[in-house]
């Protein structure tokens, strides 16, 4: 069995993670903006209540997706820690 490749295949699968994380981080920042300005322009709704709504409703997946991105990092760096050893 190659060390090496094995590596190499493993940081490839964390590059994924890293992109598909990182893309649903922003993928929620634009996506709770969005709301944010939606609901501050109307009527029933101050700025700082709007605020306070968007935030909550976008903190749990932007927290997901940085938890997969972590994860994504952390096993490009295992990788290359074992593909140094070898």
């Amino acid at each position: 069995m190659d060390v090496r490749a094995e590596a190499r295949r493993l940081a490839s699968v964390a590059t994924f993670f890293v992109w598909v994380g990182w893309i649903a981080v922003v993928y929620a920042v634009v996506a709770g903006v969005l709301w944010w300005i939606d609901l501050a322009s109307r009527d029933g709704f101050s700025i700082l209540e709007a605020l306070g709504i968007s935030l909550n409703a976008v903190g749990g997946p932007i927290f997901l997706a940085l938890i997969v991105a972590g994860l994504g990092h952390f096993v490009r760096l295992f990788a290359m820690d074992v593909a140094g050893r070898a």
